[in-house]
């Protein structure tokens, strides 16, 4: 109800002023007084006929892609005739409803149904202007929509090929940058590597990790742990260049090296390593091991707490292997960290639906001892 009300409130409160207008026009100027249920019955009649012929007369005539004049004609006639014939009886049983309907002794009172005539055809024009009226607003309000549907799917179209744009830049980008790049590289390698043979090295070691990166960006979504293997060999080679007593052990599984998993979590572990561990104590080295069994790969790594270290940033690294494992493996993948007895340990276990099978024994361990 309450719904209804707001939806023809403006309705409601024209017809109140007008039948007020009316009323008053009819009552105190033309001093015709007659009983309010007369009122009552006859503007419910008019109202009736009001939007029986906007909603339902000119929508089945004209509504259509071709308008039907002569079924207008022939709707607007019967709602004329009928509109007089209501009235009239209205304004006959109304005074006597005390007494008996006898529609044969009635006498017709020519006045009132002219009078009548003339009511039917001034609603019928009103409520004519006020379907043309609605129509037109209708339309303006559809014109509207479908104007700023256009411009907003122009404007879509227009921020699509931006964003092409700025892709084709950074396409080209990303091809002009590495290379440029990986010739500097090694016009400093080759410059250097008679002269400075260390610093060569280190050049060296640095292209061949960057590369990797970028081909682990560009590439495919899980890799041979092959590659990753060489790359952690050389970061420790890298940075025993600039540190020499960096001490790890990297053991590994033989035959994991073809074992698929998602790129750069090995080296990233044994960054952070590098980065925060203590590895300068040949009696105490940082530990990587890596363990495929059933179906169930591992990675352990150990090292004792660097204490005059600020570690700002330290879990950075472990938080995004985090996502990233969640991201690819879902509920088979999870990753453990955390402080115990002086040492940064940390366990992620791969559940790998594509098991290798080993038999009834372990494969031997191969040991590749940094120092």
């Amino acid at each position: 109800m309450k719904n209804w009300l707001k939806h023809y409130q403006w309705h409601i409160i024209s017809w109140l002023i007008f039948i007020i207008y009316e009323y008053l026009l009819v009552a105190q100027v033309l001093d015709i007084n007659e009983p309010l249920l007369v009122y009552c019955i006859h503007y419910v009649i008019n109202i009736s006929l009001f939007y029986i012929h906007s909603d339902f007369t000119l929508n089945k005539s004209l509504a259509g892609h071709k308008p039907d004049y002569f079924k207008l004609m022939a709707l607007i006639i019967t709602e004329i005739c009928a509109f007089t014939f209501i009235s009239y009886l209205a304004d006959q049983v109304i005074p006597r409803s005390n007494t008996p309907i006898n529609l044969i002794s009635m006498v017709i009172d020519w006045k009132f149904v002219f009078g009548a005539l003339w009511r039917g055809i001034y609603f019928i024009l009103f409520a004519t202007a006020y379907y043309f009226v609605k129509r037109y607003i209708h339309q303006k309000q559809l014109t509207a929509a479908l104007e700023k549907e256009a411009i907003k799917k122009e404007l879509e179209e227009k921020q699509i090929a931006i964003e092409l744009s700025d892709a084709k830049n950074s396409y080209l980008k990303a091809q002009i940058n590495p290379h440029f790049l990986f010739n500097t590289l090694t016009y400093i390698y080759n410059s250097t590597h008679k002269s400075e043979p260390r610093a060569a090295e280190a050049v060296r070691y640095l292209s061949k990790l960057m590369r990797y990166a970028l081909e682990c960006e560009h590439g495919p979504n899980i890799m041979n742990l092959e590659a990753e293997i060489l790359q952690v060999e050389n970061l420790l080679q890298l940075t025993r260049i600039k540190q020499p007593d960096l001490y790890i052990n990297f053991h590994y599984d033989n035959g994991i090296e073809q074992t698929k998993i998602i790129p750069l979590v090995l080296l990233t572990l044994t960054e952070n390593m590098v980065k925060h561990g203590n590895l300068s104590m040949p009696d105490d080295p940082g530990k990587i091991d890596l363990n495929l069994n059933d179906g169930l790969f591992t990675i352990k790594t150990a090292n004792l707490i660097n204490t005059g270290l600020n570690d700002t940033g330290f879990h950075t690294g472990l938080n995004n292997i985090k996502q990233r494992l969640l991201h690819n493996y879902g509920n088979s993948a999870e990753i453990t960290y955390g402080i115990k007895n002086e040492y940064f340990q940390v366990l992620i276990k791969i559940e790998l639906h594509s098991a290798i099978a080993n038999g009834a024994d372990q494969p031997p361990l191969h040991s590749s001892v940094t120092d």
